[in-house]
């Protein structure tokens, strides 16, 4: 057993310094299984120790001052970062003493009062309470909200946010996570969830990407397709297929300058109609948000430079949407040479 991963009786609380079975006072504890034993009798007094050890190795004392640190450990989705250890319902004092119920109320009370006289704190807590609304609403991930809150910390830091909205700079920091890690998130999306205008939004995503020198990801068609195909419940047959045509277009350099979302849906119309799992373009208009008459614009494009051959758009009763009920049989029934 390595030094330091056995402790006697004397590091053990009252409660389970002694042997419930034959009463001894010689405990063991092993921190690397998370058991306290008695020596005498074997018996095992506690199987859910938690370990107060380092889960970090140091190789120099450089390192061991870098890594060293006490408490919580740091989110930036908290206002101070979780550094603040005073009224985290600790009981004891640095000396092992017991705290009175009265004393940690007063450092309750101290701690709150400290935290409204500093702006940052009070700014970042009414920040993230809206970057924990708006992502609860449109299902986004934690590690996108760390990201927006850097992006907004960053904002805070040189003097951004002042004569700006706190909710439109938060929705502008989320919208730029957004498009760096990838998610099919638009700026319609975020600004449906905003208490922003599309013009304040819109000039808030300039100033933090020109001042903070930030180059995000161009967002990319095919997770739109994706998405889109999710939201008119169509298979993944067809959703790859729209795909594919997403790649073509892309190689053939139409997509530059263009909305991803409507060259996205546009793509699966086409992929839709192509495999027989028709939707109208109002309903792809009104799922990517955009008009009727922009998905035929960028259909025609698509048809006319990819060279994709005829396919018929019915109108009336046969454009009449198509629901795939077994999508296995779906796919081998428009792909028959896969069968």
């Amino acid at each position: 057993m390595e030094k330091g991963l056995i402790m006697t009786s004397q590091d053990l609380d009252d409660e389970i310094a002694k042997c419930t079975e034959c009463k001894s006072n010689d405990i063991i504890t092993d921190i690397t299984r998370g058991e306290s034993t008695c020596h005498n009798c074997g018996l095992v007094l506690n199987t859910s120790i938690i370990s107060s050890a380092k889960e970090w190795r140091s190789y120099n004392s450089l390192e061991e001052k870098q890594r060293s640190r006490v408490g919580y450990p740091t989110s930036p989705l908290m206002p101070d970062n979780f550094s603040s250890s005073v009224g985290l319902g600790f009981s004891r004092d640095a000396k092992g003493n017991m705290i009175s119920a009265e004393r940690r109320w007063e450092f309750s009370r101290l701690a709150n009062i400290d935290s409204r006289r500093n702006g940052e704190i009070r700014n970042l807590r009414v920040a993230l309470r809206e970057l924990q609304r708006i992502t609860s609403h449109l299902g986004i991930g934690e590690s996108v909200a760390r990201t927006a809150s850097v992006i907004y910390r960053k904002s805070l830091k040189v003097n951004l946010i002042r004569g700006r909205s706190i909710d439109c700079v938060m929705a502008a920091s989320l919208y730029i996570a957004c498009r760096k890690e990838g998610v099919p998130i638009t700026l319609k999306d975020i600004q449906s969830r905003a208490n922003a205008t599309p013009k304040e939004l819109s000039r808030c995503v300039r100033v933090l990407i020109t001042n903070l020198k930030i180059r995000p990801k161009n967002s990319s068609p095919e997770a739109f397709v994706r998405r889109l195909a999710d939201m008119l419940t169509m298979t993944m047959h067809t959703s790859q297929i729209g795909v594919s045509i997403v790649e073509r277009a892309k190689k053939a350099g139409i997509t530059v300058g263009k909305n991803p979302m409507s060259v996205a849906a546009a793509a699966l119309y086409i992929a839709g109609v192509k495999t027989g799992e028709r939707r109208t373009q109002q309903q792809l208009a009104n799922a990517a948000r955009t008009t009727p008459v922009t998905i035929r614009n960028r259909f025609k494009e698509l048809m006319e430079v990819l060279g994709i051959e005829e396919i018929e758009i019915k109108r009336g009763a046969a454009a009449i949407p198509h629901y795939v009920s077994d999508p296995l049989f779906f796919m081998h029934k428009s792909n028959p040479e896969k069968t």
